[in-house]
């Protein structure tokens, strides 16, 4: 039995949380059958059951609240349901594990799930009967230690949001430690998302696919290098856009960083696995098309950007999907861009790069990390800084002028990348969850 013990398993006194009564929600709890289920920030909720909210029922929880979850359960907001979860920079909302902090966090290759619960699930409408209505609000909140599920081959994403559409806020929100699924999974829909972290996720971060449409701003893929371990599956992505099979998936994206291990102590074999295994920060795959820019894309030891069917390729290259004003970097430079052979005959992995960083693309291609001039972001253990240092290239450059990136919904920025000397992440984050008790 191989055990991968997460990084910073000591607890800091002055992090212990206190002070709270507590609850027990379990499956005969009378608040279950309630059109309202509401959880307010004085009482800390343990969930020893799932909860499930259907059409016409609500779920409210208040700013500064903290629920924790026993291993392999799920909140659910069904079609027609809703959920009001809208934390505050100095109150965020906290869904974490009910497993004492000495115990969430280990992953166990021979195990049903670890000391992880599934994750948020919602159901929007989308596409369904009643189109335009919102699933409600998520803002200013912690998902950790989730994305399990019955077994490693059965996971739900930490966060995954299925047909949502436009009319729902998803806006500040970070995922720490996933388990044996991405942090986040959009499948449809056309919610737009910002200020967005994914941090030390143990498979994939970002898996768009089935039809999505929607617009993503500010979002921060943090790898830690410790993972993914063995069971990271054949994808290992900080984005991963795949159109299953149609063009109908079609993600607007700026400002994206994904920040891989970069070589850093500890970096798990899993990452070197040789191509064309899919191990990348960006993946784009299954007829997909996508417009991203002003995005970052550092660190991955194996390749930046990678594409892997003749559809995705073509629509890149006939200006159906775009990628520019971007900065990439790959510990091996030779496959930074890479495209297997025989995938858009008869270019190869030379020519793609070639293409990609053409004047008009204003794409940049950097040999080493120092370059980006990050202030201290493999700080794993207290408090990583993946702010850009003054001075640093990020800071300018961003770019706008399209009919796509000029929607109100973008934050016309000028930097590139997630982050640039405003911190939208001061507050309501944490890295160091292994070392946060919630159970005092």
């Amino acid at each position: 039995m191989a055990i991968y013990l997460l990084s910073g398993c000591t607890k800091e006194p002055g992090l212990v949380k206190r002070g709270k009564s507590q609850i027990i929600i379990g499956p005969d709890d009378p608040r279950l059958p309630d059109a309202v289920i509401h959880l307010s920030a004085d009482t800390v909720y343990v969930l020893a059951t799932t909860i499930n909210r259907n059409k016409g029922e609500m779920l409210e929880i208040e700013p500064g609240t903290l629920i924790k979850v026993n291993d392999g359960l799920s909140i659910n907001i069904n079609e027609g349901a809703s959920i009001t979860a809208e934390g505050s920079p100095s109150s965020p909302i906290i869904f974490t594990s009910s497993i004492y902090t000495s115990g969430a966090g280990l992953i166990c290759s021979s195990c049903s799930s670890g000391h992880y619960w599934s994750g948020i699930t919602i159901n929007g409408s989308a596409g369904g009967t009643n189109p335009t209505q919102g699933s409600g609000i998520l803002k200013y909140l912690r998902i950790e230690f989730a994305g399990a599920g019955q077994n490693i081959y059965n996971s739900l994403p930490s966060l995954l949001l299925i047909n949502v559409n436009n009319a729902t806020v998803v806006d500040n929100i970070q995922i720490s430690y996933s388990s044996f699924a991405p942090s986040f999974e959009i499948q449809g829909g056309d919610v737009n998302i910002s200020h967005i972290i994914s941090y030390a996720s143990n498979k994939s971060d970002f898996y768009v696919h089935g039809g999505y449409t929607g617009m993503m701003q500010n979002i921060l893929v943090y790898r830690h290098p410790y993972f993914p371990n063995e069971l990271s599956g054949p994808v290992l992505a900080g984005m991963y856009i795949s159109g299953d099979g149609d063009s109908t998936t079609s993600p607007v994206i700026s400002n994206l960083t994904v920040l891989g291990p970069d070589l850093q102590r500890g970096t798990n074999l899993d990452y070197f696995a040789d191509l064309p295994e899919r191990r990348t920060a960006l993946l784009t795959s299954g007829a997909c098309r996508f417009h991203i820019r002003n995005s970052v894309f550092m660190g991955f030891p194996k390749a930046a950007f990678y594409i892997d069917d003749y559809s995705t390729a073509h629509a890149l290259h006939f200006g159906e999907s775009e990628f520019s004003s971007c900065v990439v970097h790959s510990n091996d430079t030779s496959k930074t861009f890479y495209l297997p052979v025989g995938t858009y005959m008869p270019y190869i992995s030379w020519d793609f790069k070639g293409y990609m960083l053409r004047p008009v693309f204003k794409n940049q291609f950097y040999l080493s990390s120092g370059q980006f001039l990050f202030a201290d972001p493999f700080n794993y253990d207290s408090k990583p800084n993946p702010m850009p240092e003054p001075g640093s290239p990020l800071l300018t450059g961003a770019n706008f002028d399209s009919t796509l990136f000029s929607n109100a919904f973008f934050q016309k920025v000028d930097y590139i990348g997630a982050l640039g000397t405003e911190n939208w992440m001061v507050g309501w984050t944490n890295f160091i969850p292994l070392q946060t008790n919630y159970n005092n």
